[in-house]
């Protein structure tokens, strides 16, 4: 039900045809994601609490970040690192490596980044990196054939820096499974009504 112009393609991908299982990840104020598995009886889409999982370690920088998040947090989870929140913590970590002190929020930093400013870009690619790790670990666990749909404000500001920064990359970058990957197309959604056109698509489905 969403208009074409309010679709971003960010990985291609070779889309099964309808009906297949969707995966909308949701990132702003938090983090959370959620499948949509077609049945016979409709769509199904099973409770998920995915930002409160462990945030993903693949790199020495990343475990310094996640150490630092601990630290200062009690445990790294992946809404600590993928939401507003998480990109002013992780422009904190960078502060606390580098001769920065400036605190921004996470508006200041993508305004920072666009302008220009090392650190704001820094954040920013560390975040576009551990999305599409993230976003890719949840590809390989639900199998989305009918695409990756990312939602939310934060979605929205990062879209402009995903080619720029690796997302498809790190999305991809599962060792054996990387063709594998191709599989699945990944979309920003720009349209703040797209919560309530499902829901009265959903409802309407019912009447």
């Amino acid at each position: 039900s969403l208009a074409p112009e309010n679709l971003e393609t960010v990985i291609e991908g070779q889309p099964e045809a309808e009906p297949s299982t969707c995966l909308v990840v949701g990132i702003g104020t938090g983090f959370n994601a959620a499948v949509a598995v077609p049945t016979p009886g409709g769509r199904v889409v099973p409770p998920a609490e995915c930002g409160h999982v462990s945030m993903p370690i693949r790199t020495e920088d990343m475990l310094r970040l996640g150490k630092f998040v601990e630290r200062e947090h009690g445990f790294a989870s992946v809404e600590d690192v993928l939401s507003g929140r998480g990109l002013e913590h992780i422009q904190a970590w960078i502060n606390s490596e580098t001769d920065a002190t400036a605190d921004r929020t996470a508006p200041e930093i993508v305004e920072a980044c666009a302008a220009g400013d090392p650190a704001a870009r820094r954040a920013v690619e560390t975040f576009v990196t551990l999305m599409g790790t993230v976003v890719g670990d949840l590809a390989l666990v639900q199998l989305p054939f009918g695409g990756v749909y990312l939602v939310g404000g934060v979605s929205r500001a990062m879209q402009p820096y995903l080619s720029q920064f690796g997302f498809a990359a790190a999305f991809r970058d599962k060792g054996r499974f990387t063709e594998f990957m191709d599989q699945f197309p990944v979309f920003v959604v720009d349209d703040d009504f797209a919560a309530l056109t499902g829901l009265a698509m959903y409802l309407h489905a019912d009447d």
